[in-house]
């Protein structure tokens, strides 16, 4: 804690055992006149919670060992994969500061709940890997594909990143991702027949996306009606948030 509050508000000279001659600038100093991006905010001790909102109420920060305030005059971001509110519960959050972070909030789902975005985020990272690996991959296999629709992505789109990287590292001159290159977790998701076990595939062939995007619409449309078409209900049936199903009922234009 003591390296992080030193970073983020730096140290005056003689703070510490260590501590630079002539003390150091701290992260909110050199983003002063800019933005500063602080990740997993909730993970932040009570303490350094307690000072992130003096900086943000007064608008100052103090370095470590010294007792002159810095005016700044800065934007500050932040992201957390943290229920906030829950954690304001829990008493692990402090109330105020959550409130003063979140002037503009962007809610972006989780992977899982966004799984028409596989096919565009997996192009981008054939695409990155090609670039680090000096490799040609240009496609993955049906097969390959189902599977990562099918898998629940608890680790989100960084888990995404790291199957493809993954894949990419067991491939030779192959120009596709194709079943036997996905890590073993995945491979394991599919049956011996060379078919997934949970997907039928039709006689009529439609692009991934549409396909899954009627599935999902109609799969809506039945866990509405067994809910009466109550929201709060029917989300909590699909193991998503009611933001998220209002989100699908509007891209399906869907009547409640």
């Amino acid at each position: 804690e003591s390296v992080l509050e030193s970073e983020l508000f730096g140290y005056e000279e003689g703070a510490f055992t260590g501590a630079k001659a002539g003390g150091k600038k701290g992260l909110f100093e050199e983003a002063n006149h800019g933005s500063i991006f602080l990740d997993e905010i909730g993970e932040l001790s009570l303490s350094m919670q307690a000072k992130l909102l003096r900086v943000l109420q007064e608008k100052e920060i103090v370095r470590v060992g010294g007792t002159t305030p810095i005016p700044l005059d800065v934007r500050i971001i932040t992201a957390t994969n943290v229920n906030l509110e829950k954690a304001i519960i829990e008493k692990k959050f402090r109330e105020d500061l959550y409130y003063r972070l979140s002037v503009v909030t962007l809610w972006i789902p989780p992977l899982r709940e966004r799984k028409e975005d596989i096919p565009l985020l997996t192009r981008h990272f054939i695409a990155k890997y090609n670039k680090a690996f000096q490799m040609n991959v240009n496609s993955i296999s049906p097969e390959a594909q189902a599977i990562l629709f099918e898998h629940p992505w608890p680790g989100n789109v960084r888990e995404l990143e790291h199957a493809i990287e993954g894949a990419m590292n067991m491939m030779m001159d192959e120009e596709e991702i194709g079943l036997e290159n996905l890590p073993v977790p995945y491979r394991k998701m599919y049956s011996p027949k060379g078919k997934s076990e949970k997907f039928n595939f039709p006689a009529e062939r439609k692009p991934l996306k549409e396909k899954l995007a009627e599935m999902e619409k109609a799969y809506i449309e039945e866990v509405l009606a067994e809910n009466g078409y109550n929201v709060t209900r029917a989300a909590q049936t699909l193991g998503i948030s009611r933001q998220s199903l209002q989100y699908r009922l509007k891209k399906f234009a869907l009547k409640r």
